[in-house]
């Protein structure tokens, strides 16, 4: 049972930063002193048999107690939790290999005891927490940075899993047939634990980045059909607009009545120019949009400013930040807070660009970026910030989101290094 009590604390190294269930604290307590104490009254290594079916069978199903306890201590799918559990199991028969060898090495404790404690119990008891340490700072480390806990793949899990586990199988073999202090299988054994973290975590990683990548290349190419077809159909309202004004002057209609019909029509005829045609097309179409809503969109600068931009980078920049702001305020219940303003401002060689509106609910922020809620649905959510933020580093600048109350606020710094300098 010593067992179960190490494995618990090698997975929370993974699970600690993952979605815990109400009254975390007493759940985790309560498996602690449970397993404890069925460490002080059980003896489960002693009484294993030289059966190698029986020990492996014997671990794997403490294993699976130790997934159902930490089931029961954090809100995780299936998947998430078993392959966290596993880089935990992973990580203990690390910590149990590198006990043997500097034991082997060292003769620390060889014949000794402490009450019920046998000498490698001792030597586990000194070399199990720097191992676990070790692995908090580094592998547990990037796992938690990286969020793995949200997401996984079952490819590289079912490698890892393959991995692990017939490590521990053949280290039971060699346990039960072969010479038990073997450095050279220690070795073996640690080297194999280490490629199967590499594999769950770093390497998905790798995968994972380029994943993100392709799926932000597709988003920019649909924004680019996107730009060309808004900026075709608003030129087309346009004309149409101005054709059937020239039309209404024809038809014998009541004056009162050809105005209502302009007024009608009036908005689709309005185009915005900020002097940059990508704001002309988002701020137009835009505003279609939130006139139906009741959204108030201003914008106060110049879009002259912002030339050195590439065409479609102030587009994406500009069209998931008003996308999102116009998300957030439609659904607000008072039509004072429907406002959405846009300023930018250039000072020198930056452009500074500042856009604040209401919002009603939680909201979570890491980094000074906010954490998409809608990870549950299909499409590009999550990548719309991060097709900001790249954007923003593009020209040497920095985009950071804050909220104050029921207040959301974005800024973006760009800098225009096609400016002159003066010299």
């Amino acid at each position: 049972m010593k067992f179960l009590l190490e494995l618990i604390l090698a997975e929370l190294i993974f699970l600690y930063p993952a979605d815990k269930r109400s009254r975390f604290p007493l759940r985790l307590s309560l498996v602690l002193l449970v397993f404890l104490a069925g460490a002080l009254l059980f003896r489960t290594e002693a009484q294993l048999t030289r059966s190698l079916l029986s020990q492996v069978g014997t671990f794997a199903g403490l294993f699976f107690l130790t997934v159902a306890a930490m089931g029961f201590c954090f809100r995780l799918s299936f998947p998430s939790l078993f392959s966290l559990c596993v880089a935990g199991y992973a990580v203990e028969h690390i910590a149990y290999h590198v006990s043997k060898i500097v034991q082997t090495l060292t003769g620390l404790f060889v014949g000794a005891s402490l009450g019920p404690l046998q000498d490698w119990e001792l030597m586990e008891l000194v070399v199990f927490p720097p191992v676990y340490l070790i692995a908090l700072g580094t592998i547990g480390y990037f796992a938690a940075k990286n969020e793995c806990w949200k997401k996984t793949d079952m490819r590289f899990n079912a490698l890892s899993i393959a991995v692990v586990f017939i490590c521990v199988g053949l280290t039971r073999l060699v346990n039960s047939y072969g010479e038990e202090q073997s450095i050279p299988v220690s070795f073996y054994a640690i080297t194999c634990c280490l490629m199967a973290l590499v594999v769950q975590f770093v390497l998905y990683r790798t995968v994972d980045l380029r994943t993100e990548n392709t799926a932000l290349n597709l988003m920019w190419q649909e924004e680019r059909k996107q730009f060309e077809l808004s900026k075709k159909t608003i030129d087309t309202i346009n004309i149409k607009y101005h054709d059937l004004k020239h039309r209404l002057r024809d038809m014998r209609l009541p004056a009162e009545e050809v105005e209502s019909i302009k007024d009608a029509v009036r908005i689709y005829g309005s185009r915005i120019r900020t002097g940059n045609d990508a704001l002309d097309v988002l701020l137009t179409e835009n505003s279609l949009r939130c006139s139906e809503e009741g959204i108030r969109l201003t914008f106060m600068g110049n879009g002259a400013d912002l030339s050195f931009m590439q065409v479609m980078d102030a587009y994406s920049l500009f069209g998931n930040a008003i996308s999102n702001a116009v998300e957030a305020v439609e659904k607000l219940a008072d039509p004072e807070k429907k406002i959405i303003d846009i300023v930018s401002e250039r000072r020198g060689d930056m452009v500074s660009i500042h856009i604040s509106n209401y919002f009603d609910g939680k909201l979570r922020l890491e980094d000074g970026m906010p954490v998409t809620s809608k990870t549950w649905e299909e499409g590009f959510h999550g990548f719309g910030m991060k097709s900001m933020k790249l954007i923003a580093e593009k020209y040497g600048g920095s985009l950071s989101a804050s909220a104050d109350g029921d207040l959301f606020t974005l800024d973006v710094y760009l800098m225009n290094s096609d400016a002159p300098t003066g010299k």
